[in-house]
């Protein structure tokens, strides 16, 4: 944990947004500008500067694109979370400065570009395991120099008179009142980075894991082999590789092939270094390119979100009216009987709760057997459907009519005790009686229901639905054997 007061804090906030190498930024432009470029090349581009890559981790591991899922701490994993559209909406957000290409920040980049470039070589020999991590750590070992740089321009005039890591951490806190490692500590809190990407300085063996150990111990020969690369000091190169031989143990055979991967590496770093620190890239063109490229990007993204929620709101439309067909009798349109069933469980529950009345009708047209063989189901499938508006006239909005079976309707009626039901049901046998349900050689054809009534009301044990209609059903039963057209 950092112990920076709040007021450092405050003066680090505006300083985050570090600045990239404009060569970097080009090539990104152009990458963003082929909609086949893959993944991968923005991965390895990404690699190359440490601003841009820290925008990737900051996204990637943000809490909408991690979702419980592990940290991620190299550049491949984060585009391969973000997709193309992510990854583009966290670089083309870039800094640029002018003179980035000379003077000590330059020097700075080279440092790290070296050591970034020399690392996956010591890895594939020494600790294969995670290579793409190690790059990244080595890419974002002395960020903090970034952040300082950002917050004054005149850092590197501050420690100019340091020769020695140290001494330019002691004057960093002299001057600033902090330094770089507590900066670069900070940004990983303040971004909820894995604080392992930040490792500034070898941790000793005793204590650590060995993972962890014999990681810091390869960024370290990285770093110090990156200073010889530079200052083309050859000759110091063959002991500091004896001195990393004998300090991890590594055997003759391993450390020749160390030797072979590092010699390939150090070949092409030249072309590498002159190609990211070219002095040719306009900064006020590749900073109008870049918000031309972002807007084009929000734009491309709005559109496709509009579209996105067109297309949401006519899958919610078309599952609305699968539900209600699912839940529908196809010829009369009452509620079918599993739609009785899932609703009159929640009237119960409903008058269970507030301790209401409930009342069920269950009502059988009569005759409509003979009816249907003497003029065929299309009539009969009329006299239904008339029947059923009849029925929903009669109800209230809140109750329930489904169709339970051939001419079996069932009504459920909430809050309405036993006189209130025998009202509902008196009322529909009058509606039957003085309105033809259907035309029958011009003549009208009236028919007669039977009713049976059950009811629930506060008091009586809890009843399930299943129950409640059947007590019904038997209530019907015997109206039948009244002489039809009765209510029991």
């Amino acid at each position: 944990m950092t112990c920076l007061s709040p007021d450092i804090e405050a003066r680090l906030e505006p300083a985050t947004r570090l600045p990239s190498l404009p060569a970097v930024v080009s090539e990104l432009l152009a990458l963003a500008s082929n909609h086949d470029a893959p993944l991968t090349e923005f991965a390895t581009l990404l690699s190359r500067d440490p601003a841009l890559c820290l925008q990737l981790l900051r996204l990637a591991n943000s809490p909408y694109y991690r979702r419980g899922s592990d940290p991620v701490i190299c550049c491949e994993h984060a585009v391969t979370r973000l997709g193309i559209d992510g990854t583009l909406t966290a670089l083309l957000g870039f800094t640029l400065v002018r003179d980035a290409t000379r003077g000590p920040l330059a020097d700075y980049w080279r440092r790290t570009l070296a050591a970034a470039h020399l690392i996956p070589a010591i890895a594939k020999v020494v600790n294969p395991r995670q290579p793409g991590e190690l790059s990244t750590r080595a890419l974002l070992r002395e960020v903090g120099v970034l952040l300082l740089y950002s917050l004054n321009p005149n850092y590197f005039e501050l420690i100019a008179k340091a020769t020695t890591r140290e001494q330019r951490l002691a004057l960093e806190h002299q001057h600033l009142g902090f330094n770089r490692d507590q900066a670069s500590t900070w940004l990983a809190q303040r971004w909820q980075l894995p604080p392992t990407l930040f490792v500034s300085h070898p941790i000793e063996q005793g204590g650590q894991q060995h993972g962890e150990w014999l990681d810091s111990i390869c960024l370290e020969l990285a770093d110090e082999l990156a200073g010889y690369c530079l200052d083309q000091d050859s000759d110091a190169i063959p002991a500091a590789l004896y001195r990393f031989q004998r300090r991890i143990n590594l055997d003759d055979d391993a450390q020749a092939r160390l030797v072979d991967e590092l010699a390939k590496r150090v070949e092409t770093l030249p072309n590498l270094l002159a190609s990211m620190l070219s002095p040719d890239n306009d900064i006020e063109r590749l900073l109008v390119a870049g918000k031309q490229r972002l807007h084009g990007l929000t734009m491309s993204l709005a559109e496709r979100l509009h579209h996105r929620e067109d297309q949401l709101i006519s899958l919610k439309r078309d599952n609305e009216a699968l539900d209600e067909r699912a839940s529908t009798d196809a010829l009369t349109g009452l509620a079918n009987r599993a739609a009785l069933e899932q609703r009159l469980e929640e009237m119960l529950e409903d008058a269970h709760a507030r301790d209401k009345p409930l009342s069920v009708l269950f009502l059988d047209l009569d005759h409509f057997k003979p009816l249907n063989d003497r003029y065929g189901h299309r009539l009969g499938d009329i006299v239904l459907v008339n029947v059923a508006a009849t029925l929903r006239d009669a109800i209230r909005d809140s109750d329930l009519a489904a169709r339970y079976g051939g001419g079996e309707v069932v009504l459920a009626l909430g809050n309405t005790p036993e006189p209130g039901a025998l009202r509902v049901a008196q009322r529909l046998q009058q509606w039957l009686a003085e309105q033809p349900m259907a035309q029958v050689d011009q003549r009208p054809l009236y028919v007669s229901a039977s009713i049976g009534i059950a009811q629930w009301q506060p008091g009586m044990d809890r009843i399930d639905a299943a129950s409640l209609v059947e007590k019904a059903d038997l209530q019907m039963y015997q109206a039948k054997q009244a002489g039809r057209a009765c209510i029991s």
